[in-house]
């Protein structure tokens, strides 16, 4: 079950970001040649390259978040001791869960409330093109819950300091 779950979770994070990538450069590169080269454009390859944006970026987004290696502003939380940075990040990243673990729920319910919308050219619901976001929410609570455990276990004297302040806050 176990291994299911984390095939299903490469899946969404890794390999639809990927291929939702794959075609909104294709999209993006056959819109350029036909507006440009044969004078003639194509109208899906907008609806294309808008799909594959939300879904590339929501998604990456996750599988950056899971390797710990999205963007974060550690100016002052570098300079501090190990306990003090980790009161710092804990107050952060609570912040944080409780702000997407807000949206989950809305978020959900929107998507599905746009099903009646389509898509321009494809006739997609919105539905399809926005849920993502709602696994992003969902991701982020769950990956950040995982810091606020380290930086407990860190104020609690369990573990002398998180991996992201240990290494100066840069990916190794």
């Amino acid at each position: 079950m176990k291994k299911t779950l984390l095939l299903l979770r490469d899946l969404v994070e890794l390999y639809l970001p990927a291929a939702s990538f794959l075609v909104m450069f294709a999209a993006f590169i056959l819109q350029v040649f036909t507006r440009y080269a044969l004078n003639h454009p194509v109208t899906w390859t907008s609806d294309a390259i808008v799909i594959g944006f939300v879904w590339t970026v929501l998604l990456g987004a996750c599988y950056a978040m899971r390797n710990r290696r999205h963007v974060k502003f550690t100016l002052i939380y570098e300079k501090l001791p190990p306990r003090a940075a980790a009161w710092t990040r804990l107050a952060g990243n609570l912040v944080i869960a409780l702000t997407f673990a807000l949206l989950v729920l809305p978020s959900v319910r929107y998507s599905l409330f746009l099903k009646f919308q389509k898509t321009p050219v494809f006739r997609v619901p919105y539905a399809y093109v926005f849920i993502p976001f709602a696994y992003f929410a969902a991701s982020i609570v769950g990956y950040t819950l995982s810091e606020l455990a380290e930086d407990l276990r860190v104020i609690a004297g369990k573990l002398p300091d998180s991996a992201d302040h240990a290494k100066g806050g840069l990916p190794s």
